[in-house]
């Protein structure tokens, strides 16, 4: 993977790196990540990024969160209408626009489903 550096005042390098540990991250994971985060929300800009239990994820600026959008997508198959009316609140474009971000970043979009079926496991007993 090719690499870029940078020079930042003191104060950003200082703010930019107390982000990244109170995330978990280090200089190389939260760069890519701020940048990837960057990107999304230049070209996808019904995306937005947020924190929580479930850690950092894009969000619908007008809704919910990109896996969930996914989620149901697989679950609704060939009926795109059904899928439409189950997001009745969400616009079309908002909807592409999430269906496009889990196609650039599929590994995350993937994580954060399975990661969701399994807490469902947990609680329904079934492991």
């Amino acid at each position: 993977m090719p690499t870029m550096s940078a020079r930042l005042e003191p104060w950003l390098k200082d703010s930019i790196e107390d982000f990244w540990r109170s995330h978990g991250e280090g200089p190389s994971t939260g760069l890519r990540r701020v940048a990837e985060e960057w990107w999304a929300m230049q070209n996808l800009p019904e995306i937005t990024f947020v924190d929580g239990v479930a850690g950092r994820r894009a969000r619908l600026r007008s809704g919910p969160d990109v896996w969930e959008v996914v989620s149901v997508r697989s679950d609704y198959g060939d009926d795109e209408e059904g899928f439409r009316e189950h997001f009745a609140f969400v616009s079309p474009d908002a909807l592409r626009q999430a269906l496009e971000y889990a196609k650039v970043f599929p590994h995350e979009i993937r994580s954060m489903i399975e990661n969701n079926r399994r807490v469902e496991r947990l609680i329904d007993g079934t492991r």
